[in-house]
């Protein structure tokens, strides 16, 4: 309202001027004064814009699932084959998958109260486990063991059918790093029309973390550890955004104190948009990495 009281103003006068100078008769000073007023005219700058989005941050349409090996440090199958059977899984999926590690379990190292969550949530059944957007997709023998060619097997193909599928929503943001803070800016997208409620959650892990494992001589490099959350609760914030094909919201700053033994070269971000279903508890719904 203001500006286009300003451009009402403007007008006013401008037309006022011309009566003046046409009683004149002095065509060059009309030409002169009236682009002078009409350049003064222009829509204020300062005026809020309309736009279809309403954040600046990229979000691919795509699908990006969630490969997680459930594991300890205290586990033997989890350093020998299970080591291996990991690093072929993350490899073949690595272009439609983001690759983490979850040590569920409280007696484990590197363990914390989202990874027990998540194993819990998952569906652990022994260590290790093998997981693809938070469901066990390993194959178990009926005398207990597990069949790694299968369990590979599963969770490529359910990776390559999540891949091209139609992607509902999608996530995306920046990273930074001042001391020992890391804030995270980012924001969601509905890419078809929602319905029900969803949580979107913002994760820590950390790459080539040197620790212990059993089954392995010496301390080793893991992969992708889950450290932590960086929202309140373990799937997230509650999603109060738009859910309307085309709709992109803004999520609330993010910050979080890292631990100083943390390599912060190695720190990623990545976050899950979860859907709540029947039973109280949430389906994934896409990932991506924030950096």
């Amino acid at each position: 309202m203001q500006a286009f009281k300003q451009i009402c103003v403007c007008e006013y006068y401008f037309i006022k001027l011309l009566k003046i100078i046409k009683m004149k008769k002095n065509i060059l000073i009309a030409v002169v004064i009236s682009s002078t007023l009409l350049w003064g005219c222009k829509d204020d700058e300062t005026a809020p814009k309309k736009s279809g989005s309403s954040s600046s941050i990229e979000i691919k349409e795509i699908n990006m699932g969630l490969y997680a090996k459930l594991t300890a440090t205290w586990c033997g199958p989890c350093g020998a084959w299970g080591w291996d059977l990991n690093e072929e899984i993350s490899e073949s999926t690595k272009n439609n998958a983001i690759s983490a590690s979850i040590y569920g379990s409280a007696s484990s190292k590197m363990s914390n109260e989202t990874a027990i969550q998540f194993a819990n949530d998952f569906g652990v059944k022994g260590w290790p486990s093998f997981t693809f957007n938070g469901e066990n997709r390993t194959e178990y023998s009926e005398s207990g063991g597990i069949f790694p060619t299968t369990t590979k097997s599963n969770i490529e193909n359910a990776s390559s059918d999540f891949a091209s599928s139609a992607v509902q929503m999608g996530v995306g943001g920046n990273i930074s790093i001042e001391g020992n803070t890391l804030k995270l800016d980012w924001a969601a997208k509905a890419f078809k029309d929602q319905t029900g409620s969803f949580k979107i959650g913002a994760y820590i892990l950390e790459d080539n973390v040197i620790e212990e494992q059993a089954g392995k001589t010496g301390n080793v490099a893991h992969h992708h550890v889950l450290r932590d959350k960086m929202t309140t609760d373990f799937y997230g914030d509650d999603f109060e955004g738009g859910l309307s094909a085309e709709t992109t919201t803004n999520l609330s700053s993010l910050t979080y104190s890292l631990d100083e033994s943390w390599n912060k070269d190695n720190i990623e971000v990545i976050g899950i948009i979860w859907k709540m279903n029947s039973s109280g508890g949430y389906d994934f719904v896409n990932a991506a990495r924030l950096n």
